[in-house]
């Protein structure tokens, strides 16, 4: 069995919103404006890059609601710090003090698009929530490309910087190359390699798990990936479809690296194989 995956490391959006100068608000109704070069103190999207300016513009104007404690942006919104940005029809800051220069929730509407080095997420509706580090994209056509590869889904995709996991749920399909993951959800966690650069370091995926090969369909419960040692497990009522070849038991391990496949039961199931006899001159089986 062959299973080999990929994903770029830069798939986590690291997003903390947190002490970012903006400029002083005189009026209730701002014009469009950005922060200044002093903006290093943090992010307001630190996107893993506080040394960077933190940059707010909009078509329509910028407004600044004293009591309401929010900046909105609206009309082709764009907030960027460094090579991570987050673009929507509409941008609202909520501020985490009384002298506005901190923001600790960022909702964003309308063609929402993030991007974040070489990855961009997609939706219509996308909001960040400091405390927990989290940032939620939901609507239609929910996706996240990188360098060719795509995860989507249907329900929402959060982002988890803490825990350095992208989590899509609702029919979620992960595709590259030729594999295809599908389940009711997936999750990809990221960790840094020997190098000191982010990597994905596991794939998951539960409930109705089918992950497509090249040539072999395997179904379960639950499924999971590494790729630094190309191991795969899925568990689970397992059946893998190879050609006209079917495997049916409680686990299925692949070491793709030493050439290795092990199908076992559980409980005292047994592992059942079904291969079929080729077909003879075109006469039958």
């Amino acid at each position: 069995m062959r299973m080999c995956m990929r994903w770029a490391a830069v798939l986590i959006l690291p997003l903390w919103l947190a002490q970012v100068p903006v400029a002083s608000a005189q009026e209730d109704l701002l014009p469009v404006a950005t922060t200044g070069s002093d903006a290093t103190t943090g992010g307001g999207f630190d996107f893993g890059n506080s040394s960077e300016p933190f940059e707010l513009s909009a078509d329509r104007g910028i407004e600044w609601r004293s009591n309401e404690k929010t900046y909105t942006a609206r009309g082709n919104a764009l907030a960027k710090q460094g090579s991570a940005s987050v673009a929507a029809d509409t941008l609202v800051f909520h501020t985490g003090g009384d002298d506005g220069a901190s923001f600790d929730r960022m909702i964003a509407t309308g063609n929402v698009r993030v991007i974040s080095g070489k990855s961009t997420g997609y939706g219509d509706k996308g909001e960040y929530e400091s405390t927990q580090k989290v940032l939620i994209l939901t609507g239609a056509n929910l996706r996240l490309e990188s360098d060719g590869d795509t995860l989507t889904a249907r329900d929402r995709i959060e982002y988890w910087t803490d825990q350095r996991a992208v989590i899509a749920y609702g029919n979620a399909v992960l595709v590259q190359d030729d594999n295809r993951i599908t389940g009711d959800k997936a999750v990809l966690y990221f960790a840094d390699n020997a190098a000191g650069e982010e990597e994905l370091s596991q794939i998951e995926a539960t409930g109705k798990v089918k992950v497509i090969n090249g040539s072999q369909t395997i179904f379960g419960n639950s499924f999971a990936h590494d790729p630094d040692t190309d191991i795969a497990i899925m568990t689970g009522n397992v059946v893998i479809i190879d050609g006209n070849n079917e495997y049916r038991g409680a686990r299925a391990e692949i070491d793709n690296k030493r050439k290795i496949s092990r199908l076992l039961g559980g409980d005292g199931a047994r592992v059942h194989t079904f291969i079929k006899p080729k077909s003879s001159g075109g006469t039958g089986q």
